[in-house]
C-alpha cells in the first residue's frame, strides 16, 4: 500500500507556489451619495444641481446644454458661494463612462462638497 504523504506534500508545495506567483487586482472605487429614505428627512434649504449626461454625448446642467470644456466653469457659476449644494450626476443609458468621470472631476474642481450619481433609462427634458 502506497503512502499519501509525498502526494500531499507536492500538493501543498504547488499551492504555495501559485499563491506566491499570483498577482492581485487592485481596484479603485467611487463614493456614491444615496438619497435619503424619505422626503421628510431631506433638509428644506438644500439645493441640488443636476448634471445630465445624455445618450447622444451631450452634457447639460439643470437642463441647459454645456460644452464639456466649459463644464467646470459653468458649475462654478451655478454653485457660487454656497457650500450646502449637492451635485447629482444623472447618466442616461448609453452615455459614456469618460463623460461621467469628467463630470465628477468637474464637480470636485468647482467646489462641490457632495456629489452623487445615478443611472437612468431616459432623462425627460
Amino acid at each position: 500500500m502506497a503512502s499519501l504523504t509525498p502526494l500531499i506534500d507536492v500538493v501543498f508545495l504547488l499551492l504555495i507556489f501559485f499563491m506566491l506567483t499570483t498577482s492581485f487586482l487592485q481596484t479603485q472605487s467611487l463614493v456614491v451619495v444615496t438619497p435619503a429614505p424619505s422626503v421628510d428627512e431631506l433638509p428644506t434649504d438644500a439645493r441640488v444641481i443636476e448634471i445630465w449626461l445624455l445618450g447622444d454625448d451631450t452634457i447639460a446642467i439643470d437642463g441647459r446644454p454645456v460644452e464639456r470644456t466649459a463644464l467646470t466653469e459653468s458649475l462654478k457659476q451655478a454653485i457660487g458661494e454656497r457650500t450646502d449644494l449637492t451635485v447629482t450626476i444623472l447618466a442616461e443609458k448609453g452615455s459614456k463612462t469618460q463623460a461621467l468621470i469628467a463630470a465628477i472631476e468637474a464637480a470636485r474642481q468647482s467646489g462641490a462638497k457632495s456629489v452623487g450619481t445615478a443611472r437612468v433609462e431616459r432623462i425627460a427634458p
